[in-house]
């Protein structure tokens, strides 16, 4: 497949800014040339960072295994909400300015670099990094991968896709969300989930917020497998299908109450029963516990998605830009190392801000097979680690963040502007031929 390079604004559900393909500025000195970290020398690292990833990995240089290891080095933080951060990020790469030693990269961001350049290439040496992650969960490694076998960011934490639900509202309705054997059953459930529950004639109950936040599930999250291994757009063809006729069929049944994610509605219908389940990743159920639906302690549930879809929906990955110096090179891959493959570094961050560890080594610590309260003393995490070991690999490409706005668009035809499954699959094709062919 000849390759283009694209500049292509993309509009998702997480407002991702102005893409550019970059092409490996700054620093050309062959990484097996790095110094070797020095553990009597005092460093400083800097660390780009979104959201409470601040807050989680201060907690992690916060414990005496961390200052036993690294007395020598001193960790500053520039931190800034999701969207700002990706956005200075994209930017300052694009245009070979001076970045973080480390920086922080959501999973769905990780596509525009992967082929793009600008970051390090963690493969070789002196890193070694498929030897140094050899005990994280595979699929997070290849997400981080490139076509020619570059590695270019560590996997810290991941987001196994599982449904939330609230037990009272399945239970009122005299249904199961166990163990459903595909997304029609889910339907026929979420159809008793769908209720008038105040009489004046409006349904104020429904089963899910939104029939968009399935579309990706069937395609392993997004994260990666938009072409095939002949570089075939959107195939197979069957898998793609069906994700559209997922979301038409939700949609059509009336059992989504279709709010926009992150708005109001949207955040109050998790603790005011507007909605009584919900398809996201791990982090999700943190994020109801700590501060969405704090009150409804032990009514939520977590389940298999229908006919046990496998699929990582979020997850956080370190990187080191290429135009980091030699020096702070060796620094900063001793700090991501500890941050991502020892046990006490992946632990700290999972209880300071439920990010669910990337390293399997960690699956069998007593902490993960824990009753957690809030869901009714479920053992949530073990189901978390049993699907995350399961999913499956896909491979990425530059394109996939252009892709993935491509089918979104694909997306938004059937749902809202009923067009076709098959004419929508086929648009989006076209479209995808038109930047890579």
């Amino acid at each position: 497949m000849v390759k283009k390079t694209i500049a292509i604004v993309l509009v998702t559900l997480l407002a991702m800014t102005t893409f550019f393909s970059c092409s490996g500025q700054g620093d050309e000195t062959a990484a097996a040339d790095i110094p070797a970290y020095d553990p009597e020398k005092e460093y400083t690292v800097s660390i780009g960072a979104y959201g409470d990833l601040e807050r989680a990995y201060m907690a992690v240089m916060e414990t005496d295994d961390f200052k036993r290891t690294f007395p020598n080095v001193t960790v500053e933080f520039q931190t800034a909400d999701f969207g700002g951060h990706h956005s200075r990020l994209t930017t300052v790469i694009a245009a070979g300015e001076a970045t973080n030693d480390i920086e922080a990269l959501e999973v769905g961001y990780i596509a525009k670099f992967v082929e793009g350049g600008g970051l390090t290439d963690l493969s070789a040496e002196p890193f070694n990094g498929f030897e140094v992650g050899d005990e994280i969960v595979e699929f997070a490694m290849s997400n981080a991968t490139t076509e020619e076998g570059a590695l270019v960011a560590m996997p810290v934490d991941i987001a196994p896709a599982v449904l939330f639900y609230r037990q009272s509202l399945v239970d009122e309705a005299g249904i199961s969300l166990e163990n459903l054997a595909s997304w029609d059953e889910f339907i026929e459930k979420g159809k008793e989930l769908t209720v008038d529950r105040d009489g004046d004639g409006t349904i104020d109950q429904y089963a899910i917020p939104n029939a968009n936040e399935v579309a990706m599930t069937p395609l392993n999250g997004g994260k990666g497998g938009w072409f095939d291994e002949d570089d075939r757009p959107l195939q197979p063809k069957e898998k793609f299908i069906t994700a559209l006729n997922v979301v038409r069929r939700i949609r059509e049944a009336g059992i989504d109450g279709d709010l926009t994610a992150w708005t109001g509605p949207w955040t109050q219908s998790f603790a005011d029963g507007t909605v009584a389940a919900t398809v996201n990743g791990a982090w999700f159920g943190g994020a109801l516990k700590t501060w969405i639906a704090t009150d409804l302690a032990g009514d939520w549930r977590a389940t298999r998605l229908p006919g046990n879809t496998l699929a990582a929906l979020g997850g956080t990955y370190l990187t080191i830009p290429e135009n980091v110096s030699d020096e702070q090179k060796a620094v900063a891959w001793e700090v991501i190392t500890y941050l991502t493959t020892n046990g006490n570094a992946q632990i700290t961050t999972f209880e300071t801000i439920d990010a669910y560890p990337a390293l399997t080594a960690v699956y069998d610590d007593p902490i993960m097979d824990e009753p957690v309260d809030y869901f009714g003393g479920q053992k949530v995490r073990q189901l978390y680690a049993e699907i995350a070991r399961d999913i499956p690999n896909a491979a990425v490409s530059e394109y996939d963040a252009a892709v993935l706005s491509i089918f979104s668009n694909a997306i938004t035809d059937v749902l809202v502007n009923d067009v076709g499954t098959e004419d929508a699959y086929q648009n989006a094709v076209n479209s995808v031929l038109a930047i890579a062919d």
